[in-house]
């Protein structure tokens, strides 16, 4: 059965006891008070009747009782009149009026009675009043009375004109409330539910059984809610399934890149490494061939040197991209790390022929680790004198406000190629004809690792790499990902610039 049919028989239920009750006691009411209209009324009668026939009773004038009997039947016909004697005779009726066993036995007690005394012929349905009341008393314990008898016609019409309204006003009413309830309950409730259920339905998305014949709308919510948790604990275990495939084949991938990595070091340590070995190996030849020439020796010795430091330099950023290590942050003055640095490759910067400025602004205190902030600098700062033609200038600008730190290194080159600068943080990626390619992406790693960003300035003249790093540390900065994602330059250390 339908929640609005229920809900349409539970309230037409109630408003039938309620209003149906209510008519009862108001039609209970009314024949009470229309009983005891009839009775007062006809107590008036008696009294006038009483005065009018105790003196002619007293004197023994029936002729005027009966006189008066008649004259009275004119104006109420319907009344029945009966006189009665100290020995209980029927001494005078109205005009057709015949005594009865029941106008006898109320005689004879209205006889013995200080007071009038009615009744009803029959209480559920009374169609005739009785009354009676004594006229006179004549000798000791005898008296005389008057009996009236009244049929209750008018009565009766009245109960059933106002029963026959009660019951069409009730029924009206009722009919009514179970409409509008009907009405209400199938808009507000019962289309909503069933709204609910088809959505539900619609989101398990599985193919399901039909719900049982018979259920209102609560219990086919309820139903399909718990299959719809169902689909919900099946979902998330398929999920979990999913998620669990994934990781293993995420662990595979790394796997599969870890060697990726591997074969590609492998590559540019046999190429960058192969080179200045076989520099070394001739030179080292033509040293035993002249060991005597002293001049030879020392230019070899040079050369030696140079390259030795060389392969140092690839090793050891080989070693720092094949390393991982959380920064240490500490408050630091970050203008003085990169002096720091800067005096580190005066020398380098004066053998070049390139003036290095540093210009700093607000600069503060920043909360980084020490090393892998100079290795940033020292990275872009070197990069930027291989790039710098002699005669020119690498300025290093620091900016900055309460929240973030800005590391600015321009040099005056031939720029970077448009067509270059999405690579241009990828690991291994270079256009010099030496180079391993992983100082940006070193420089990348540690920034984003400190919640930074690095990016290639828009300059119309030369290069200008552009590094913000956050005061405080601990929230990244929003950026735009750099390309080379997630590769191997993602890791601390040194290494030479790889910028064309």
């Amino acid at each position: 059965m339908r929640l609005a049919t229920r809900m349409t028989l539970a309230i037409g239920g109630a408003a039938v006891l309620l209003f149906g009750g209510e008519g009862l006691l108001d039609l209970q009411e009314e024949e009470r008070d229309l009983k005891a209209v009839a009775a007062r009324e006809t107590q008036l009668l008696a009294r006038a009747l009483q005065k009018a026939f105790r003196d002619a009773l007293r004197d023994r004038q029936i002729e005027d009782v009966a006189a008066t009997l008649a004259a009275l039947t004119s104006v109420e016909p319907t009344v029945a009149i009966f006189v009665y004697d100290e020995q209980g005779a029927v001494v005078a009726t109205s005009k057709g009026a015949q005594p009865s066993k029941a106008t006898d036995g109320l005689a004879l007690r209205g006889r013995s009675s200080q007071t009038p005394i009615w009744e009803f012929d029959s209480e559920d349905a009374p169609t005739r009043l009785r009354l009676a009341i004594r006229l006179r008393q004549e000798t000791e314990g005898q008296s005389s009375a008057i009996v009236l008898e009244r049929p209750l016609n008018e009565l009766q019409h009245d109960l059933a004109a106002s029963r026959r309204y009660i019951a069409g006003s009730t029924a009206l009413f009722i009919l009514a409330v179970v409409g509008l309830t009907y009405l209400l309950a199938r808009r507000y409730v019962g289309r909503p539910l069933e709204a609910l259920v088809d959505d539900m339905h619609e989101l398990g998305g599985e193919s399901q059984d039909p719900l049982k014949p018979g259920l209102d709308e609560v219990a086919e919510t309820r139903a399909e809610f718990d299959r719809l948790v169902g689909a919900l604990e099946r979902a998330r275990a398929r999920a979990g399934e999913e998620i669990e495939a994934r990781r293993n084949l995420e662990r595979g991938l790394e796997r599969a890149d870890k060697l990726i990595t591997l074969g590609q070091l492998s590559a540019v340590m046999a190429h960058e490494i192969g080179s200045p070995l076989q520099i070394l190996e001739g030179r080292a030849r033509s040293l035993l061939k002249n060991p005597a020439d002293a001049e030879a020796t020392r230019r070899v010795a040079d050369m030696l040197v140079e390259q030795t430091e060389r392969i140092t330099r690839i090793v050891g950023q080989m070693l720092s991209i094949t390393r991982r290590r959380a920064p240490v942050r500490s408050s630091l003055d970050a203008q003085q790390v990169v002096k720091r640095v800067l005096s580190l490759l005066e020398l380098e910067a004066e053998r070049r022929g390139v003036q290095l400025v540093l210009s700093s602004t607000n600069a503060g205190n920043l909360n980084a680790d020490a090393d892998q902030l100079q290795q940033v600098v020292l990275n872009l700062v070197r990069n930027a004198l291989e790039a710098s033609p002699r005669g020119s200038k690498v300025t290093v600008t620091l900016t900055g406000d309460e929240q973030q730190l800005q590391l600015s290194v321009k040099d005056e080159g031939k720029g970077v190629p448009s067509e270059a600068r999405e690579q241009l943080f990828e690991p291994f990626f270079t256009t010099k004809q030496e180079g391993s390619g992983l100082g940006l992406s070193v420089v990348r790693s540690i920034v984003l690792e400190h919640g930074g960003e690095v990016r290639v300035a828009d300059v119309p003249k030369g290069c200008t790499i552009e590094v913000r790093l956050p005061r405080a540390g601990e929230s990244p900065l929003p950026r735009a990902e750099a390309p080379g994602g997630d590769g191997v330059g993602e890791k601390n250390g040194q290494g030479e610039g790889s910028r064309p």
